[in-house]
């Protein structure tokens, strides 16, 4: 992904998360003591927030600073999780259920869940 992507992905996200708080460009810029062009050039991808806006974004917003970068995910857990799909498009509604639980559960169980 190029500068410029993750530039305008970022942007995205800070729009989104503004969004779902009910802010306005200008009660962003207000909280992160910035301009109210700067917010507008951030959520165009013109312009992306310092290490030290983005940490305080994250903060206001109750997310995490990695929540406005895109997931890297290598490409073979990308192909398990395909054919995951597939599978799992390929059952009936009981069979979705049962299958459905049984992630919950085993993501919800210490010894399987992967560390971070």
């Amino acid at each position: 992904m190029t500068e410029l992507n993750i530039r305008a992905y970022i942007g995205v996200m800070i729009k989104g998360y503004r969004k779902k708080k009910h802010w306005t460009q200008a009660e962003l810029a207000c909280k992160v003591n910035a301009a109210y062009s700067t917010v507008a050039s951030w959520e165009k991808g013109e312009r992306e927030p310092s290490m030290q806006q983005l940490y305080v974004l994250a903060k206001l917003m109750g997310v995490s600073v990695a929540d406005f970068f895109p997931a890297m995910v290598s490409l073979s857990e990308d192909m398990v999780e395909k054919e995951l799909m597939t599978n799992f498009r390929n059952l009936n509604e009981q069979g979705r259920t049962i299958a459905s639980a049984a992630v919950k559960g085993l993501s919800h169980t210490a010894e399987y869940r992967r560390e971070l």
